[in-house]
């Protein structure tokens, strides 16, 4: 509970603050980054509780790859919520095969193993937010049915599981330019 509390604490006083104050690592040092909203009720990504909420935003700082991940989900009719979970067989994240509506919207769901440290977590959600791009990025893909489908069609060797070259890369990007952040940050 004392955790959830700091969590919370740390985002509020991220945005009092104001993200704008610290530089991403892949831009020029003098720039200001602004992350995509991720923590108001108008944002297409959704962190559900205080902890993903605040990776959302560390990782969104930190990491180009990870803000265009998030402005490609803003760009669609989709809304992805992520939330810790178990996904079961064998995986600590995954892009659930549900798809369900709201109003004109789609909704995803993403679900992150509560296990991970908060940079494996980023890492993980932007391999998970490139699905959800495949996905919403088809405006046709509207059931479970239809993912099924897209998959079968754009996974490569697939064997029983759906996975693709793109997302793969995006969570290697994520992984990288966070090491760099996090190298940057040691050497000020």
């Amino acid at each position: 509970m004392a955790h959830q509390g700091s969590c919370v604490a740390a985002v509020v006083i991220a945005v009092v603050l104001g993200w704008t104050s610290r530089p991403a690592a892949s831009q020029d040092p003098g720039a200001a980054v602004t992350p995509p909203s991720v923590n108001v009720s108008h944002a297409r990504v959704r962190g559900v509780s205080p902890r993903v909420t605040a990776v959302l935003i560390e990782a969104s700082v930190q990491s180009k790859t990870f803000r265009g991940l998030i402005e490609q989900v803003n760009a669609t009719d989709g809304i992805v919520y992520i939330v810790e979970g178990k996904c079961g067989h064998g995986v600590r994240a995954c892009l659930t095969f549900t798809i369900t509506s709201a109003g004109p919207n789609r909704v995803l769901r993403i679900l992150i193993d509560r296990d991970k440290t908060d940079r494996e977590a980023m890492r993980s959600i932007g391999h998970e937010l490139q699905h959800a791009v495949e996905v919403l990025s088809n405006p046709t893909v509207r059931s479970l049915g239809q993912m099924y489908q897209l998959y079968d069609r754009i996974c490569n060797q697939c064997d029983g599981r759906f996975e693709t070259n793109a997302a793969i890369l995006a969570g290697d990007a994520v992984r990288d330019e966070l090491q760099k952040s996090a190298a940057a940050e040691r050497r000020e």
